[in-house]
């Protein structure tokens, strides 16, 4: 199980120079084609999880523009996160593609489904580095990043659950997938299953809250 440190940051300003990365970097569909990195520091800090991710690819493409729509079919970054010391309990999947169109879910240890409305999208900041929907795939970019800023008060209103960000253990993923040419479907923590699926928490990674 792959370990990553969750900073609580009590400054006024994040240093992200100082923050560890983590990287998503295994591919345990993969068929062929490049093997496009992705390297995401993350921190809470305001009563926030705040996120950067850098990720590599030469084929951008982008196509949803509804709020908790097909966005995995895009260029699409993801991180799901069970926020309490309970490997395979319930968790949110927060899901972008490369222009910051958001879905955000949670589904309970029941197998109830909740979605983030409109007026909770609000209150989310997403900064993407490309700010228009593509329709078609890039043939020049390199890269593209999105900076991400998710209230745990959003989170708690979606599960009416309070959650503790004091140190401790929370258990979570990150992912990359989607896109036309070479979807990869890549993880931090490395998943068995035998078809893509990120949705399996009990595979999730240590989230250390320190």
């Amino acid at each position: 199980m792959n370990q990553y440190n969750v900073k609580i940051i009590t400054d006024k300003d994040i240093d992200w120079d100082n923050v560890d990365e983590l990287t998503i970097d295994n591919y345990p569909w993969y068929e062929s084609g490049l093997k496009q990195a992705t390297h995401v520091k993350t921190v809470i800090h305001n009563r926030c999880i705040e996120i950067k991710a850098l990720c590599e690819d030469i084929h951008s493409y982008s196509k949803e523009t509804k709020l908790n729509g097909d966005v995995y079919l895009d260029s699409c970054f993801e991180f799901f996160v069970t926020p309490e010391d309970n490997l395979g309990g319930g968790y949110y999947n927060m899901e972008m593609n490369c222009c910051g169109v958001l879905h955000l879910s949670y589904k309970s240890e029941k197998g109830e489904k909740v979605f983030c409305t409109k007026e909770q999208r609000d209150r989310i900041t997403i900064i993407p580095s490309i700010k228009t929907i593509t329709k078609e795939e890039s043939s020049d970019d390199k890269s593209w990043e999105l900076s991400i800023i998710l209230p745990i008060e959003v989170l708690e209103e979606m599960s009416g659950k309070e959650i503790s960000y004091d140190k401790g253990c929370w258990y979570g993923n990150f992912y990359r997938c989607g896109g036309l040419t070479e979807p990869q479907y890549a993880a931090w923590n490395n998943i068995d299953f035998e078809y893509p699926n990120f949705h399996v928490p009990n595979q999730f990674g240590k989230l250390i809250i320190s």
